[in-house]
């Protein structure tokens, strides 16, 4: 029977919650629902005809697949609106495609932003500052007394300029580092408040974008048009100074490119939290590149990372519940 939490009013939001198995983590720190209630179950035979029919919305929590999901889609008359726990809504965009125009979809867009920038700027200073060189000194006990560097003066190329570009412009920015973009609609104007960059640039213009920058951070979602959008054109455009980050999603980057690139010294380091198979294969080159810093797919896996995720949920069931639309509504075509 699914795992319920009720509270219920008169114009009271039922939520059913796909989860990916019934041990999910994240249903530890599961909220009230204000002025609702969540249904949980990994199949649509976990959730009683009744619910089915009065619900209104659905949270899917990744990695429960795209067919579960289309099969509990399909048995909810009512359905107006779909949450993705997760920003990524590449392993279910068929699904999102071939939803109604009534029907909304929203994701955890912005709730894991601040990690990921984090790690940003850390990756950006670790081969700034000659990290594994300075290591390196302290096993060898040499001491070598170079010249630092500093990331102040240095251009920060942001790929992408979504919440997670926002988040490490701004950290970038309080470094004193140059802020550029590069994104699909680069006269897209930003709200007040948003860290303003100095140039912005198309995606006809990637190679000049890539050659102005010292560090480049790719935080694109995996769609179609993005698919090795960080190609071996991309690297040849990077300069033997530039770093690359890629924080977003594996399939955006060409890893082959990449492992080329490293070994013939055309760009300075990579740092890689996605890949393009997860988890990384054993015998996949990359793990015998020196000048790789590599994490799995963990940057944003903070102690408070379901909170976060429930936080931007809830946000968008009271937007549903006051306005019909949610918080962080994503376009349906273009997967984001």
């Amino acid at each position: 029977s699914p795992r319920q939490n009720r509270m219920s009013t008169d114009n009271a939001l039922t939520v059913v919650v796909l989860l990916p198995s019934a041990e999910w983590p994240g249903l530890e720190a599961k909220p009230p629902l204000p002025a609702g209630q969540m249904h949980f179950g990994t199949s649509v035979e976990d959730f009683d005809p009744t619910i089915l029919k009065q619900a209104g919305g659905v949270l899917w929590v990744p990695p429960a697949s795209e067919e579960t999901l289309k099969t509990l889609h399909a048995a909810l008359p009512c359905c107006r609106w779909v949450h993705s726990f997760s920003a990524g809504l590449d392993s279910i965009a068929g699904f999102v495609r071939s939803l109604s125009e009534n029907t909304h979809v929203s994701n955890g867009r912005g709730a894991f932003s601040s990690s990921l920038a984090e790690f940003a700027m850390t990756a950006m200073l670790h081969f700034n500052k000659q990290i594994p060189r300075c290591q390196q000194n302290r096993k060898t006990r040499t001491w070598d007394k170079f010249v630092m560097n500093t990331v102040r003066g240095k251009t920060l190329g942001l790929l992408g300029y979504g919440s997670i570009g926002k988040a490490t412009a701004a950290l970038g920015a309080a470094f004193g580092m140059n802020i550029i973009v590069l994104r699909r609609n680069p006269g897209k104007v930003e709200e007040r408040g948003s860290p303003q960059p100095q140039k912005t640039y198309g995606f006809a213009d990637a190679e000049a974008f890539y050659k102005a920058a010292d560090f480049v951070v790719c935080s694109l979602p995996a769609t179609a048009e993005t698919k090795h959008f960080v190609s071996k054109a991309a690297f040849d455009a990077m300069g033997p100074q530039t770093v690359f980050i890629s924080l977003g999603r594996g399939a955006v980057v060409d890893e082959k490119a990449l492992h080329a690139a490293l070994r013939s010294n055309a760009i300075s380091g990579a740092a890689l939290d996605v890949f393009e198979k997860e988890p990384l294969p054993h015998d996949s080159p990359l793990w015998d590149d020196e000048k790789l810093l590599l994490t799995a797919h963990n940057a944003d896996l903070t102690e408070d990372y379901f909170k976060l995720g429930w936080d931007t949920f809830v946000r968008n069931a009271e937007s549903i519940r006051a306005s019909g639309q949610p918080a962080t509504e994503v376009d349906k075509m273009a997967g984001y």
